[in-house]
């Protein structure tokens, strides 16, 4: 293994491609919440448009809302897995050159299903569920 020096171009090289990934992280993740808000909105419009929609219409619509939860939470984790990397790299901790290797930060991290409670994530999902499952009872509730 060697040590990346401050003043070398592998140095800078490395933390632009580490920040690329960052960024791509980030990138995915609104990604994600944003189709997830368009399901979600689509489903409303399905159930709202067809009188007796069937109910299994609208539950559809809560399965790409958990899996995108879980993705996106996935994806959180790795952008904090690579950020850790970054400051490791730019520590000048020892770290093999151009290695995107993060098994060593792992432990450092909490695992996709925690990251998943986490405030930058449950909030828009939760909301987004609570919604799809509202729409769904609304019909029952009027009666």
């Amino acid at each position: 293994m060697k040590a990346i020096t401050e003043s070398s171009e592998n140095y800078i090289a490395h933390l632009g491609m580490i920040q690329g990934v960052i960024n791509r992280m980030a990138s995915n993740s609104f990604a994600l919440k944003a189709l997830a808000v368009t399901i979600t909105a689509a489903m409303i419009a399905i159930t709202g448009t067809h009188q007796g929609a069937p109910t299994l219409i609208s539950y559809v619509g809560v399965f790409p809302v958990v899996v995108f939860w879980l993705l996106d939470a996935n994806y959180l984790r790795l952008e904090r897995l690579y950020r850790d990397l970054y400051d490791h790299i730019r520590e000048c901790k020892d770290f093999e050159v151009f290695s995107m290797n993060t098994n060593k930060l792992n432990s450092s991290r909490p695992k996709t299903l925690r990251t998943a409670f986490s405030w930058s994530v449950i909030w828009v999902y939760l909301v987004l569920a609570a919604t799809l499952i509202a729409v769904l009872w609304l019909p029952y509730t009027l009666k």
